[in-house]
């Protein structure tokens, strides 16, 4: 009985002993600078941004100084891995990572992390929180889309800041009716993003609907007026003989019409060639005879276009020769 007394004893100070050396496994795993870093790119991954928020080390008092929480992940990044852990002293390791949407954008991603205390163990934190600022601005509006939130810059063509967790993706597009914009893409914190992200933008079909509309209804009006030369209009004739009846205008070519930047951002210049054709009857003065004739001008119109929140303001321009 007593052999199989310490028989059992043994056997129970051995389990002990190994669900010891498991707990601490399980413990030094969790405390690793490893699992600090897998946590924080799952947090980012999953858009869990307050757990993200947390592992960066970020408090109340830093997400009011940053005007709120900072942006995740634009993507759906399924890349979230350890690669490398490089130990430069007792207290301070490296870990390299790899993050991003396969196939799309993967990058590489570098962590310092310090030890602290944590009971019997140590645990390890990020050194400084891994935030970027990225400066983003549409080339000839005041307003981008980021990440899926618009935000307004002071002017068009002006930037704003944002600040984002590294290696969160940013994409910044155009949200307008009135324009299209191809949507640029980075990563917080990579070297894509070192410079300001600029949206060049483009008049979009709707607003290239809306000038031609305008220039059509304006040539409308000084084809309507039957005299030589129509008021405000880019047209006109001089005749030297006695006109029999008054001229008849009319777009024998309708007008072409393009949308080019304007002198400052925001604004944009409207470019456009029309035929017109006058029917007149006249007589001469030389020697009295009526004759019907029917001439061509080739006319140009000219305005501009501003946008503001109201939508698309168009004026077209009055001849060269009125202006003054």
């Amino acid at each position: 009985m007593a052999r199989r007394g310490m028989l059992w004893g043994g056997i129970i100070a051995a389990s002990v002993a190994i669900a010891g050396l498991a707990i601490a496994a399980a413990v030094a795993d969790a405390t690793s600078p490893e699992r600090t870093v897998r946590d924080y790119l799952a947090a980012l991954a999953s858009d869990d941004l307050a757990t993200a928020a947390a592992l960066a080390g970020l408090d109340a008092d830093d997400l009011d100084r940053l005007g709120g929480m900072p942006l995740g992940d634009a993507g759906t990044a399924d890349v979230a891995e350890v690669v490398d852990v490089v130990e430069l002293g007792p207290r301070t390791r490296i870990v390299t990572a790899r993050f991003g949407e396969r196939g799309v954008d993967v990058v590489p991603v570098t962590f310092e992390l310090e030890a602290a205390p944590f009971g019997p163990f140590t645990r390890w934190v990020l050194s400084e929180p891994p935030l970027a600022e990225v400066a983003v601005a549409a080339d000839r509006h005041d307003e981008v889309v980021v990440n899926g939130m618009p935000r307004s810059a002071e002017r068009a063509g002006g930037a704003v800041r944002v600040v984002g967790f590294i290696p969160a993706r940013l994409e910044a597009g155009i949200a307008s009716p009135y324009l299209d914009g191809a949507t640029v893409r980075a990563r917080f914190g990579a070297a894509s993003a070192a410079g300001a992200l600029v949206v060049e933008v483009a008049p979009s079909p709707r607003l290239q609907r809306a000038v031609e509309r305008e220039v059509e209804a304006f040539l409308a009006e000084c084809v309507a007026q039957r005299v030589l030369q129509p008021a405000g209009c880019p047209f006109g004739i001089a005749v030297p003989d006695r006109l029999v009846d008054p001229p008849q205008w009319r777009v024998s070519v309708p007008p072409v019409v393009s949308l080019v930047p304007g002198a400052s951002a925001g604004e944009w210049a409207i470019e456009g060639g029309v035929t017109v054709r006058v029917a007149l009857r006249v007589q001469r003065l030389i020697d009295g005879v009526i004759e019907y004739r029917d001439e061509a001008a080739v006319a140009i119109v000219r305005g501009t276009v501003a946008l503001d929140d109201d939508g698309a303001t168009i004026a077209i321009a009055p001849p060269e020769d009125e202006v003054g």
